[in-house]
């Protein structure tokens, strides 16, 4: 972690993308704003592949050592995978759907290896919305 508690969120080397940027965004804002979600992040461990499957292009999230790294591409290994439209990610990321629901609507494809079954339930902790109150806390 950083000073102040707070989990560094950034972008790996050479990292370019529309997507990634957007990802890095939206939890650099999120983290910022509530000391809850700053203790989960911290917490997490694994990598996750989002692909944005209407425009072809797919990031990494690696959790780990206090920090969220956002890479262009699949940085193998992958624990986890979303992929769907670029519009169901954003939803995603902004706390606005459930990776799980998402699946089973057919909107997104969700998948994970056996030993980090809940790690995409785990991203979705951290970014949905706050239902009320612990803003800070």
């Amino acid at each position: 972690m950083v000073a102040g508690g707070l989990v560094r969120v950034r972008l790996g080397d050479d990292t370019t993308s529309g997507l990634a940027h957007i990802v890095q965004q939206y939890l650099e804002q999120d983290l910022a704003e509530f000391a809850r979600k700053r203790r989960l992040a911290a917490r997490l461990r694994g990598r996750i592949a989002m692909t944005a499957s209407d425009h072809d292009v797919t990031v990494t999230l690696a959790f780990g050592g206090g920090e969220i790294v956002v890479f262009d591409g699949e940085r193998l290994p992958v624990d986890a995978s979303i992929a769907g439209p670029h519009a169901s990610l954003v939803r995603l990321l902004q706390g606005e759907t459930n990776p799980l629901i998402e699946h089973l609507r057919g909107r997104l494809r969700v998948r994970a290896r056996f030993a980090r079954l809940f790690l995409p339930m785990r991203l979705h902790r951290l970014v949905r919305l706050d239902p009320g109150g612990s803003r800070g806390a």
